[in-house]
Formats: structure tokens, C-alpha cells, sequence
């Protein structure tokens, strides 16, 4: 082999360093143009995650891209095909599209905005919201990686109005009212509200569509006259629709009861309450009869907070074939040795008929409660739509389980002695969104008729028994027949 020459390996030499810079200007362009390709799109975020928007509606959208910076930021909103700008923002390019200082890249922002709904031409109804951003990456022909974010809309513009039509003529103390009103959009919530309690309303089983119904418990106690307010409050901002109403109420006198408390009374309470003092059985016993009895009405109120949307009863209610014993509203006292130490009001209708004999539903219903609940005993309570449920207490056997269907006269189980009971009987209730009431009215087929299915036949003018406070009511019609009895 042929020794080189000492030119030779200059020639190798400089062909060495040649192609070596040759190799590096190819790493430096693949770098360069592999750096500038970028190899992640932005990224986007919008705050806060509402679906329904007023006419003012304050936003921040985040913008994120860490590799060759934001290039330009566009939020618009869309309608009915047509588009609106509300945002545009574009963002100095980096040195060299990479080379240079890095901190001249914008590689992270936060822009509030406001959709002005007014100002941009939009109507009530669905839009969408579309942000997009691009970053100075060499990609799509130098144009950049593009990002992109949507959100589907409802614009809630047309301020919400609740209208008055009716109400149940014959109103008692206790008892159970109707009120028929008209929204002229959907609402979040709307009802009812007596005291400091909303009853929510249901849509109009047999009118139109902008109608709704609400079941609400008349105040037990009132002297011929009670106020409620009729409320609608909007899927956005504060400002709700409301009404006031008068009502006019039938007067009412409650019974008293007296109940002699025994020691053997006391003594099986405390027994049968393990949660008491059973060191004291006055004590035990008062315990009861106050504390777990506002606790058992709590627990009704939280099983009743939900109904079905329809009305799933036919007729009245049909009675427990049994002697009444106690009736819905007695204002008891109970004594011992002769001092008075409680006073409650029953809640219910007490019938006693033969040990152990089946107790049946009153009417059409689901069940969603069948267990112990305290003082009350073996329990069932059955949802009849529209707010109504019906309850069956001191039961010594339970035929049923929460989520079944029952119709009229199906067996529930069997009467009993369970909870705070002086003996065989049962205890009859009904509630309107967890508020007890009058059940001897839902006993009542002509009631029912007159006071309660026969107001959501169609529209009507308010009725006699409430007069509404302010403006009046618009769009009224002729009242129907047979509103009296």
C-alpha cells in the first residue's frame, strides 16, 4: 500500500473539516427547522364553565403554548349563522422564530372579556362561543399550529314574568291549596313560597306548555287571611319575577287532647329507645316525644324533597276502614302527676280497627320509604306526584320496598304498635313537599274535583279566594263553571 504524501493528507485533512462543517450546517438546518415545526398545538381554557348566559357576562381565557410562543389570540361568538368578534389579540413574533432571547416569546396568557349580548346584535336562544390560537411554529405553511375551543351557549335575555290565574276557592287552615300561574319562558325554580319555604311547581298536567301547578299546605295558623308569594327565578342572575298573593281562608277551630302519661308508659319508651336517657324516664321520654320527633320530620322532608313530575293518583284517596282516634291538627298536652311537661300537635288521622290488620295504599304511587322511622315505627310513604305523598305508620310488618309501584288497595303491610304508640292502630298522614296536611281532604272526591284537578283544566281568572297584589294579572279568561259546591 502506497505511504501518502504529505500533500495527501492535507487534501484529507481539509475534506475532513469540509464535510464536517458540511455535517454540521445539515444538523443546524434539520435543527433549526425541526425546532421552528414546533411539536405541540396551544392549548386553551375558558373560565368560568357556565352554560347559560345573561346579557353581561364576564369571561378569562387562558392561552398556553411553551415551545414557540403565541402567535395571535380570536374569541367570537356565533348565531343563526352569522359570526361576532369580541376578542382579537396578536403577539410579537420571537427573534430569528427562535434564535435569541427566549423571554421575548409569549408563551402563557390570561384576557378577560365580557359578552355583551346587546351590544353584538344576539338574540334569546343558542350560540356558541369559539376561541382559537395560533403559535409561531413553521407548521401549516408557516402559519402556526392552530388550537381550538367551543362551548355551546343558551342566552337567557327576555326577563322572566310569572302570571297569576288561580287558586283553590276553599281554603282551611291546615289543609292543602292550588295555585295555577303562567311563566313566559322556562324558569330555573318557580312556586310557591309560604313562610320561608319554596313549594316547587310542576308543569300544568292538563294545560299548555307555559302553565304550572303548585300544591302548597295553608298555613295551620291564620285568622281568615294568609299572604304567600308566587316566585319564578331565572337560570341567570338574581333578579326574580314574584307576586304576592292574599288568600282567603275559612276559619278554623282545632281540638284539644290531653294525655295522662303512666310509668309503665314511660318505662317502655325508655325501653324501647335506647337512644334516651333510660335513667329517667320522664326525661327519656321527653327526649322523644321533642327531639327525635323534629328529627323524623326532617327526615320526611329530605324523602319528599323529590316527586314525580304527573299526577299518579286516580280519584280520592281511599280510608283506612278503622275508628278514628286522634284527628289531624289536635293540639295535646300531655301530663304527668298531674303537671303538664309536652305539648305537640298531631299530624295526622289515628284509625284503629283489628290487631294487625293490612293497611293498603291510598291511592297510586311509588314507594320511597319503607323502615323504622322513629317515633312513627314500621313506616311506608308513597310519592303520588306533584309533591304528594301519603304515609302509613306504627306498622308491625312492611309488605313493600322503596322503588316499588303500587296501585289503589295494594297492601303496604300491616298495622301495628312500633314507634310511639299507646296500641294497635294506624297512622294515617299526608304531606305536600314534606309538609304535613289535612288528610280528610284528599278523603274527599269532591274536593279533589273542585279544588285541585278541576283548576288545571284549562285558564282561568283568579278566583274569589286570593287577590293579587300589585299589577294585575294579563291574559285572563272566563272562569269555568262549577268552581263551588
Amino acid at each position: 500500500m502506497a505511504k501518502l504524501t504529505k500533500e495527501g493528507v492535507k487534501r484529507q485533512s481539509r475534506l475532513f473539516v469540509v464535510n464536517l462543517l458540511r455535517a454540521a450546517v445539515v444538523a443546524a438546518v434539520i435543527w433549526f427547522i425541526f425546532g421552528n415545526l414546533d411539536w405541540y398545538a396551544p392549548t386553551l381554557a375558558l373560565k368560568p364553565d357556565v352554560g347559560v348566559l345573561g346579557s353581561h357576562t364576564d369571561f378569562l381565557v387562558e392561552a398556553e403554548d411553551k415551545d414557540s410562543g403565541l402567535r395571535d389570540l380570536r374569541v367570537a361568538v356565533q348565531q343563526d349563522g352569522q359570526e361576532k368578534e369580541i376578542l382579537a389579540r396578536t403577539f410579537p413574533a420571537p427573534a430569528l422564530w427562535g434564535f435569541g432571547s427566549k423571554g421575548s416569546r409569549i408563551t402563557m396568557i390570561e384576557l378577560p372579556f365580557t359578552l355583551d349580548a346587546k351590544a353584538l346584535g344576539l338574540k334569546e336562544g343558542k350560540a356558541t362561543l369559539a376561541i382559537q390560537a395560533h403559535d409561531y411554529s413553521w407548521r401549516n405553511h408557516f402559519q402556526g399550529r392552530l388550537a381550538t375551543l367551543t362551548r355551546e351557549v343558551e342566552l337567557d335575555l327576555v326577563p322572566l314574568k310569572v302570571t297569576f290565574l288561580g287558586v283553590s276557592h276553599l281554603l282551611k287552615p291546615g289543609g292543602s291549596g292550588l295555585i295555577l300561574y303562567r311563566l313566559n319562558k322556562p324558569a330555573k325554580v318557580s312556586g310557591v313560597v309560604v313562610g320561608d319555604h319554596l313549594y316547587r311547581g310542576f308543569p300544568n298536567p292538563g294545560g299548555k306548555a307555559e302553565e304550572c301547578v303548585v300544591l302548597f299546605p295553608v298555613p295551620q295558623e291564620g285568622s281568615g287571611s294568609a299572604t304567600v308569594d308566587l316566585v319564578a327565578r331565572p337560570a341567570v342572575g338574581a333578579a326574580e319575577a314574584r307576586q304576592r298573593l292574599a288568600l282567603s281562608l275559612k276559619p278554623r277551630k282545632w281540638r284539644s287532647d290531653r294525655l295522662d302519661l303512666s310509668d309503665n308508659f314511660l318505662r317502655q319508651v325508655a325501653a324501647d329507645f335506647s337512644s334516651a336517657n333510660p335513667g329517667d324516664f320522664l326525661a327519656a321520654y321527653l327526649k322523644v316525644n321533642r327531639e327525635l320527633r323534629k328529627e323524623n320530620h326532617e327526615r320526611v322532608r329530605q324523602v319528599c324533597a323529590d316527586s314525580q313530575p304527573q299526577p299518579l293518583w286516580s280519584g280520592a284517596f281511599q280510608r283506612f276502614l278503622g275508628k278514628p282516634m286522634a284527628r289531624f291538627g289536635d293540639r295535646r298536652t300531655y301530663m304527668y302527676q298531674g303537671k303538664v311537661v309536652d305539648q305537640q300537635v298531631h299530624l295526622g288521622e289515628d284509625l284503629a280497627s283489628l290487631e294487625h290488620s293490612p293497611v293498603t295504599a291510598g291511592n297510586r304511587g311509588v314507594v320511597v320509604l319503607a323502615e323504622p322511622l322513629g317515633i312513627y315505627g314500621q313506616t311506608v310513604i308513597l310519592d303520588h306526584g306533584l309533591g304528594v305523598f301519603s304515609m302509613y305508620s306504627h306498622l308491625s310488618q312492611i309488605d313493600v320496598k322503596a322503588g316499588d309501584q303500587v296501585d289503589k288497595g295494594g297492601v303496604l303491610g300491616r298495622t301495628g304498635a312500633t314507634g310511639l304508640a299507646g296500641g294497635d292502630h294506624l297512622h294515617f298522614a299526608m304531606m305536600l313537599q314534606g309538609e304535613f296536611v289535612d288528610p280528610v281532604e284528599w278523603w274527599d272526591s269532591h274536593w279533589l274535583k273542585d279544588q285541585v284537578e278541576g283548576l288545571w283544566v284549562k285558564e282561568e281568572a283568579p278566583t274569589p279566594a286570593a287577590k293579587a297584589q300589585g299589577k294585575p294579572a294579563k291574559g285572563k279568561s272566563k272562569a269555568r263553571k262549577g268552581q263551588k259546591r
